[in-house]
């Protein structure tokens, strides 16, 4: 055991989130300490492949988790290193719509599901969506469905596919509308970093860094403030807190490869590591105070588990489009079907994102998933001549679905391995059943003269850690401050009342800029030099 170190903050992930609070937080010219369970890849141009399988190096191990239910197949949604999801992500970013924050108000609630309002709404999020897009380096144009008064994206427009335009016919041909995507990759330099060379690997990490990576674009500048200590292939295995149990004092941590644990003291205490781990290591610091878990007073931890059901469309063609070369997400898109107007079976919606570049083995896997042998291989062989499309569809909350841990089942470090139980609720399903129809009327409306679609599988997990006012419903403030102690924050989608059917990483990062900003708030507070 160590000497206890002292910081102002002590972020857990330097994921995708864990990076925005790092780098936040060491420009106020706070003192951070930021703990990482897996790697950090100091140079992508030597250390990243295009390679299809090198996006199974970049996420996250569910080995050692007990799974219930039909819904959870342990996709390739979240990171296990420095910079975390966004070093395999497709980068697509969206604003979420006005009424997104509204669902329960709006669309009501289907029996079984536990929709609810957000805390927040989208003119409190604006000014942190502007500052994420700044950051990221969001590529777009204006649509139809920005809001008055919404800024363009930092650069331009990627450019449009063949593929692509093919699928804007079948858009018009469907009576439905489209835009060149919003995704978090430059089309042209910007901020140092070059444009996207449409290689198509975007899943197997961005060697140019077009794209946006969190480790490149934030740890990397909090790191060079000297504020920064970045403790990798570590673990925190519990947070301690004070005699009352209503603030949190500091954590435990191992670092991996050596043994050695240690403990840290800070003011401020952020979880980013993900949806499943964060409910978990609350849960697993019990105390006197604690003994369901760290704010599991209300048995609130880990409950209302979603995600986006998620179809992928595949239509072939007579044409040469050249399917992989591109961007892999939302080169082109539709969100006119973010909110059902068509059948009376489902509330919420769905978007349709077309993808490209290297993404054949997902092809096999899903769409084809039905061949094999000869078939499979022939149709392979057209993967150039073919439309590819997904759609995510806004998932229902369950209370019961849900993470929780078994003390019977202990990891190398002692800490009770999570139970993930996940179930699909049937508005998800009639939801899936409406998107996979309108893949195929694309598909054929586009000139495809066959068309393939997936199964029903989960995509971006959220809302283990719901946000909202009353402690007896909800998990975190409205700042992802966890009720009943002071100075715990979570981040993520973990916080996301309701999940919108649009990508969730803007969203994320536009919170995670939010909270940042309430705790160098209160932060200057402390150090009595606050004039704000």
């Amino acid at each position: 055991m160590s000497d206890i170190q002292k910081y102002d903050a002590i972020v857990v992930g330097a994921g995708a989130m864990g990076a925005v609070f790092a780098h936040e937080l060491t420009e106020a010219g706070m003192t951070v300490l930021c703990i990482e369970k897996g790697p950090f890849y100091k140079d992508h141009e030597k250390e990243f492949i295009e390679n299809e399988l090198e996006t199974f190096r970049f996420i996250w191990d569910y080995t050692g988790y007990k799974i219930t239910g039909d819904a959870f197949d342990g996709g390739p949604n979240l990171g296990t290193q420095v910079g975390g999801g966004t070093l395999s992500w497709t980068a697509a970013a969206f604003r979420m719509f006005k009424h997104d924050f509204r669902f329960a108000s709006k669309f009501g609630c289907p029996e079984g599901a536990n929709t609810a309002d957000w805390p927040i709404n989208k003119r409190m999020l604006q000014p942190f969506y502007n500052k994420a897009e700044e950051q990221m380096g969001v590529s777009g144009e204006a649509t139809v469905w920005d809001e008055q008064g919404t800024p363009l994206p930092p650069n331009p427009p990627m450019p449009i596919y063949p593929s692509s335009r093919q699928l804007q016919q079948g858009f018009a041909n469907l009576g439905l509308r489209s835009h060149a995507g919003r995704v978090a990759t430059n089309s042209q330099a910007y901020n140092g970093r070059s444009g996207c060379v449409n290689c198509g690997y975007c899943r197997s990490g961005c060697r140019t860094d077009a794209k946006y990576q969190a480790d490149e674009v934030l740890i990397k500048p909090a790191l060079r403030t000297g504020l920064l200590t970045l403790e990798t292939h570590s673990v925190v295995t519990k947070v301690e807190t004070n005699n009352s149990g209503r603030r949190a004092t500091g954590i435990s941590y191992a670092n991996l490869n050596t043994g050695l644990t240690s403990q840290a003291e800070a003011d401020f205490i952020i979880l980013a590591n993900n949806p499943f781990e964060i409910p978990r290591l609350l849960l697993s610091s019990v105390s006197d105070k604690h003994p369901n878990g760290i704010g599991n007073k209300y048995d609130q931890i880990g409950r209302n588990f979603y995600s986006h059901a998620t179809c992928i469309g595949m239509g072939i063609t007579p044409y040469e489009l050249n399917t992989y070369v591109g961007h892999s997400m939302a080169n082109v898109m539709s969100l006119d079907t973010c909110v059902n107007t068509e059948r009376d079976d489902y509330i919420g919606g769905f978007t349709l994102l077309s993808l490209n570049g290297s993404g054949a083995g997902s092809l096999a896997a899903f769409p084809l998933h039905k061949l094999n042998g000869l078939a499979l291989k022939e149709e392979m062989a057209d993967y150039n001549k073919s439309m590819v499309a997904i759609a995510f569809i806004e998932g229902m909350p369950v209370e019961s679905n849900r993470i929780t841990v078994d003390w019977n089942n202990l990891d190398d470090l002692g800490m009770p391995q999570p139970h993930i139980h996940y179930e699909w609720h049937q508005n998800d399903r009639n939801a899936f059943a409406h998107a996979t129809d309108k893949l195929n009327e694309l598909m054929y409306a586009a000139g495809s003269t066959r068309t393939y679609t997936s199964e029903l599988f989960e995509s971006h997990p959220m809302g283990t850690m719901r946000m909202g006012w009353n402690p007896r419903k909800s998990a975190t403030d409205r700042f992802g401050r966890v009720h009943g102690v002071k100075n715990i924050y979570i981040s993520g989608g973990c916080l996301f009342p309701t999940g919108s059917s649009v990508n969730p990483t803007l969203t994320m990062h536009a919170l995670a800029l939010r909270s940042s900003k309430k705790i160098i708030k209160k932060w200057h507070r402390k150090q009595g030099d606050y004039h704000g």
